[in-house]
């Protein structure tokens, strides 16, 4: 009896350790993660609505505020992981507000950008892979779009998330799926994909070359090229004026398309993901 009450003890403590992992949307592709005993920060963008330049011309960015004080985003960041530093993802308000000690993983391209320029004193390059705590944070270099245009977006990555007894996340950045993010998902088996499906574009090249990140169309090919037991958190929409894709529009596509929504969760800015 000692021995089964034991083995249950154990499976709920197992279990509660595992349902500590959670994803939070702050806004755009802003995340805070909770991972491992770590909360890390994804990609700042914490400036106020309509604070930065249009990328249309149209409205000025954020095009939303921020659910949550600056404070409740900041409080307890162990450190921030950056995927590149375009503004919607790294803010003059983030530079401003986030402690110039606070320590930063960046790809090789960002690390003058963010240690020289912005003098966070505490960054490091993840060149292929880094460990944090109990974390292994491998970097995923990617594409930020397709021809001409991806090309002239520069370096963007994405990171996979890996701990002992956790479940592996992979955030894609602002990457199209080829075969570089595919084949990072055959390697490292993500239970966990978060994926900027916000179909952002920038003419007149997008005429051509596409979006510069998944769409709702490129979402639905990613979720069926994945494994079936594979859960996409779908973020980067109704936040940045060139993002054609909304939440709304990527509900209808996959409820077209016959996804599981148990599958694919689209949170609102501010809700949480238990992993």
């Amino acid at each position: 009896m000692r021995k089964v009450l034991f083995c249950f003890v154990c499976l709920f403590m197992g279990m509660a350790v595992y349902a500590q992992n959670n994803v939070r949307l702050i806004r755009n592709a802003t995340l805070k993660i909770q991972y491992a005993g770590q909360t890390l920060l994804v990609d700042p963008m914490l400036g106020k609505k309509g604070t930065e330049m249009s990328a249309l011309g149209v409205n000025l960015n954020p095009r939303v505020h921020l659910t949550m004080p600056i404070g409740e985003v900041l409080d307890d960041v162990d450190f921030v992981l950056l995927t590149h530093t375009h503004i919607d993802h790294y803010d003059p308000a983030a530079k401003r507000l986030i402690s110039k000690d606070t320590p930063w993983y960046v790809q090789p391209a960002d690390y003058d950008s963010v240690a020289m320029k912005d003098h966070f004193r505490n960054t490091t390059v993840v060149k292929e892979s880094v460990q944090v705590g109990g974390i292994t944070i491998v970097r995923i270099a990617g594409n930020h779009g397709r021809g001409k245009l991806g090309k002239m977006m520069g370096a963007s990555s994405g990171y996979v998330l890996k701990a002992e007894g956790q479940p592996t996340l992979y955030i894609m950045g602002d990457c199209v799926w080829n075969e570089s993010t595919q084949k990072a998902v055959e390697e490292h088996h993500p239970a966990y994909i978060v994926v900027n499906s916000g179909g952002a574009i920038l003419p007149p090249l997008s005429k051509t070359d596409g979006p510069i990140i998944p769409n709702e169309t490129e979402t639905m090919r990613i979720i069926d090229d994945c494994p079936a037991n594979t859960r996409f958190i779908a973020v980067h929409m109704d936040a940045i004026d060139h993002c054609q894709t909304t939440r709304e529009i990527l509900r209808n596509e996959a409820l077209h398309h016959g996804i599981d929504m148990q599958r694919l969760i689209i949170p609102n800015d501010g809700e949480s993901i238990e992993l």
